[in-house]
């Protein structure tokens, strides 16, 4: 494929909607042109494929919101709708999202309200400007004002806490996640532990030493209940130890893979303060699950379930995710009816995303295709808010087939403030543990500083995760660092 851009360039997002069309082998020649009169943005594409030439216009008419008019992202929205104009024309592809590429729809509709417009007026941009079916735009705008009750109690000088557990029974065909197989590296475990409690040590040290008040815990991984009993207790009773946690709003552990959860395991994390957990089945197909990695069956997801239920656990969220290898929608559909017969607090619906980390990249077989993916995910949206849940948090992912979504539906009053923040990047999040991100959030912007992702790294090389946190320090108090350090 080859691209040439006249009045804009916008390779970036060209590429993404290019890749949904054609492959890089592909012989096709892309070319747009840009130009502007006033608040009108008019843009043209040609596409030469195969020695035919295709030819798609789009144009807009720049909405009063603020913004001024050399901002680069109308420019780009009218380049793609150009393109895509055009591409239909060889390969029909659904594109619910229409030229949106961003990972977060719901904060470009936060803005556009910010910037003035109401969410019906919001609703109505995304369908003209950006080609989103009414479908998408309403979610986007019922994602948007359920994150608005949660980012708009954030305190000034709050902090959430993430840990990484870099640790997994198996790993997973399509995941690109920081995990370990523990047939691997389990031996490193107790080491690992070992240090994560120093990490906690300083960090509470430091947050405390800032002023800063902890309002949200969320232990994942990988998968922290591979750890065992006693692992799992001196990591709880650390944090218990060493945090103040009078300020906080919840409480997570991921039990993902209901093969690792025992009673004892749910048990020590209840009388340690941890008030909701994942338990994850990803689908309810036998089938599915041998062929993705998964090491348990259906009926121990089941049998977990009850379990975290008999111990006391009283918000439990479950994930899904929509276009596994080689399931068709009465597959999903059957695993959405499971899950809400089951009543969980909170059901997350993933779309099918390989990364190239993915071991699934390299496997044969077939993905389910975007209008199939779209139509699993409609069922999802419009069974789950029939059955009493309201989506709260959205993100999106390269890769996806047809472009499309992850979407966190919750029951009133049990949304996760902890993944609300960290989609909209609104609170600073302190990372301790394997492969997590710290992510500080100044007047500037946000400074991302990194913990090694591979658990040998991280123990071998702990002294730097020490010094990394006198970093974190330094930009809670103020100061900013560039690429020498402070």
């Amino acid at each position: 494929m080859l691209l040439q851009q006249n009045g804009f360039e916008c390779e970036y997002e060209m590429n993404v909607f290019m890749r949904l069309f054609f492959d890089a082998s592909d012989d096709v020649y892309v070319y747009t042109n840009l130009t502007y009169e006033g608040d009108i943005i008019d843009a043209y594409c040609e596409i030469i494929c195969n020695g035919d030439t295709y030819f798609g216009e789009f144009t807009l008419n720049k909405p009063k919101t603020g913004i001024e008019k050399t901002d680069n992202k109308y420019s780009s929205v009218c380049c793609t709708r150009a393109f895509i104009n055009a591409a239909q024309k060889i390969t029909k592809i659904s594109l619910p999202w229409g030229a949106m590429c961003g990972v977060r729809p719901a904060k470009a509709v936060t803005k556009l309200v910010e910037d003035g417009m109401s969410y019906a007026d919001a609703h109505k941009h995304l369908k003209e400007a950006y080609g989103v079916t009414d479908e998408k735009c309403k979610l986007a705008c019922k994602v948007s004002q359920n994150e608005r009750k949660i980012l708009d109690g954030i305190r000034d000088n709050s902090v959430s806490i993430y840990i990484g557990i870099p640790f997994c029974p198996s790993r997973c065909l399509y995941c690109s996640f920081v995990s370990t197989d523990i047939g691997t590296t389990g031996k490193y475990i107790d080491e690992f532990v070992e240090n994560l409690l120093k990490e906690i040590e300083i960090t509470a040290q430091m947050l405390a030493e800032c002023g800063k008040v902890i309002e949200n815990i969320y232990i994942g991984g990988g998968t922290p209940t591979t750890l065992n009993e006693n692992q799992l207790e001196r990591l709880l009773s650390k944090i218990n130890e060493c945090f103040d946690l009078s300020n906080m709003n919840e409480f997570t552990l991921e039990a993902g893979r209901p093969d690792t959860i025992t009673r004892e395991k749910l048990e020590i994390a209840k009388r340690y303060n941890v008030g909701r957990v994942s338990i994850n089945p990803q689908t309810t197909n036998n089938k599915t699950l041998a062929k993705i990695g998964r090491r348990h069956c259906v009926g121990e997801f089941f049998d977990a379930y009850s379990l975290a239920r008999d111990v006391g656990f009283d918000v439990i969220n479950t994930d899904l995710i929509a276009g596994l290898p080689d399931e068709d929608f009465d597959d999903f559909k059957k695993s959405i009816d499971n899950l809400v017969s089951l009543s969980p607090e909170n059901i997350t619906v993933h779309s099918m995303s390989i990364k190239r980390a993915a071991a699934l990249r390299h496997k044969i077989s077939r993905l389910t295709e975007a209008e199939c993916m779209n139509k699993m995910l409609s069922y999802a949206q419009e069974t789950l808010e029939n059955n009493g849940y309201t989506p709260y948090y959205m993100y999106r992912q390269k890769n996806i087939s047809g472009n499309l979504e992850n979407v966190g539906y919750a029951k009133d009053g049990t949304f996760s403030f902890y993944n609300v923040n960290i989609m909209e990047e609104a609170q600073t999040i302190i990372a301790l543990g394997g492969g997590g991100t710290s992510k500080i959030v100044t007047d500037d912007g946000i400074e991302r500083i990194f913990n090694f992702k591979d658990p040998i790294e991280y123990i071998r090389k702990f002294d730097e995760i020490v010094k990394r946190k006198n970093d974190i320090k330094y930009l809670l108090k103020g100061g900013t660092l560039n690429a020498d350090g402070k």
